[in-house]
Parts: structure tokens; C-alpha cells; sequence
């Protein structure tokens, strides 16, 4: 399986790892969003915009579970849905859990890929080529010296 992500030219005038990633909704339905790959986030966390766009119910995290990013812990809810990574050959890879969302729009304005979900594949990000690749099952990856 190879999910294939892309760098993406934010807002900011930054460019970032992300992937499309689908999210069930309270209908069963997919709802499409870019993830920020964040291989040093711990949990994968829906910003609060999806959250809404999500409407599924939501509960209060466990104790003594935070969400912490560079400086401030934003308050976040935790959502069960199913998150869905389609592979270049359109077959699905889905990841069911419980996931952090945040509640203040103003925390994220894009959602994170973490490695809840992450670790479940080999992950290889090249600027320098323009790649950004999810691997699992089938398909691998070897490191070669330049001739």
C-alpha cells in the first residue's frame, strides 16, 4: 500500500508535509481534509473547524491527558470516528480511535497527523524530491548510496 501525500504551500507562505485524509461523519459520510504530517505529535487532533463539519458527539478527555503544542495546551474533546487514507491504487487504509479535537478555531488551522496513526507506516518525507509517502504491506523502501 503507498499512500502518497504532497507539500502543500500554506497560507503562511510555508510549504508542508500533508495527506488527504477522509473523516466519517455522524451520517457516515466522508469528510475530506488536509493533515499536517507531524511525526512529533503524539495523537492525530482534527482542528475545531472539522470538529464542526464532523457532528459527531463528543466527550471530555480522560484525566491527566493534555494536548500540548510550542507553549500553550489548548482545549480539546475527543472524538470516536474512523479516519480513512486511500492509496494511490484507491484502496482504503482505516484507522478507528478516538481522536482529539480541538475547540478553539483559533488553535490549528490545520488538522495533525500523528503517530496514533502514523507508526502504522513506513514514512518517508523529501523536500528535495518532493515526496511524501506512507508505506505499508506491499511496498517498501531501501536506501542506496549515490553513485
Amino acid at each position: 500500500m503507498r499512500i502518497v501525500g504532497e507539500w502543500l504551500l500554506c497560507t503562511d507562505g510555508e510549504t508542508r508535509p500533508v495527506v488527504k485524509a477522509f473523516v466519517t461523519d455522524v451520517a457516515g459520510a466522508e469528510v475530506e481534509a488536509y493533515f499536517l504530517i507531524d511525526t512529533g505529535a503524539d495523537r492525530t487532533v482534527f482542528t475545531a473547524d472539522l470538529l464542526a463539519l464532523l457532528g459527531l458527539p463528543s466527550s471530555a478527555p480522560p484525566p491527566g491527558i493534555a494536548l500540548a503544542g510550542v507553549g500553550s495546551r489548548p482545549p480539546f474533546v475527543v472524538v470516536p470516528t474512523t479516519l480513512t487514507l486511500y492509496a494511490d491504487n484507491r484502496s482504503p487504509a482505516r484507522i478507528q480511535g478516538a481522536f482529539g479535537a480541538l475547540t478553539d478555531p483559533a488553535a490549528a488551522d490545520m488538522s495533525i497527523l500523528g503517530r496514533d496513526v502514523l507508526d502504522h507506516f513506513d514514512l518517508i518525507e523529501s523536500r528535495r524530491r518532493n515526496e511524501v509517502l506512507l508505506l505499508a504491506q506491499n511496498h517498501q523502501y531501501r536506501v542506496e548510496l549515490a553513485p
